[in-house]
């Protein structure tokens, strides 16, 4: 009996371990400083967060699913891991991005869901060539709405069809449409395969 007993205050003791590790966590997420950001990659600006009105943002048509590959190996449909390059070559940020055979695309960033971390955007292919708007929310680390953002960009898929490089331009807007944040660099992409 006495065994059993150790037993059960080892187990306890370490429950309580974890519930004060995860409060500990919890609070310095809380006491982290309040700044401005965006989801699917900004770390820096400032706004307002008052809901407003929302500038108009520009749209593109998704491309019909029959004309999604301009030849054998290069669709951009499928599951990436993406990694953002600011210009100057600073890490920017890094995502998991789905591209859809309708237009579509939706993209999961390495960054806090408190800031917004899930983007969505519409795609269609010229050629080889393939424009991405991607469009999202930005919030301050309280989650507090800062406003829109749009990330345009331009990639090109390897022939292998296994990798992607292009370019993008992050644009933070405030709720009235001002401009408070712009962000360009480059970016390379590793398709995700099923096994």
């Amino acid at each position: 009996m006495k065994h059993g007993s150790r037993i059960m205050k080892h187990t306890l003791w370490r429950r309580e371990l974890r519930g004060a590790a995860l409060a500990l966590v919890a609070i310095a997420m809380l006491l982290a400083t309040t700044t401005a950001n965006a989801a699917c990659g900004s770390r820096g600006g400032s706004g307002p967060s008052a809901a407003v009105s929302l500038p108009a943002l520009a749209s593109l048509s998704a491309v019909p699913a029959g004309n999604i590959n301009s030849g054998k190996g290069e669709s951009i449909v499928g599951l990436w891991h993406v990694t953002y390059t600011m210009a100057d070559g600073t890490f920017y940020y890094e995502s998991y991005d789905t591209w859809h055979s309708d237009g579509t695309e939706w993209e999961s960033a390495n960054l806090s869901p408190l800031i917004g971390n899930i983007c969505e955007g519409v795609w269609k292919q010229t050629g080889k060539a393939i424009h991405l708007n991607h469009v999202g929310w930005g919030f301050d680390n309280s989650g507090n709405t800062i406003g829109p953002f749009t990330q345009i960009e331009n990639v090109v898929v390897g022939g292998n069809g296994n990798s992607y490089r292009g370019t993008f331009d992050f644009k933070l807007y405030d709720m009235n449409g001002n401009l408070l944040q712009e962000i360009a660099g480059t970016m390379t992409a590793t398709r995700i395969v099923a096994n």
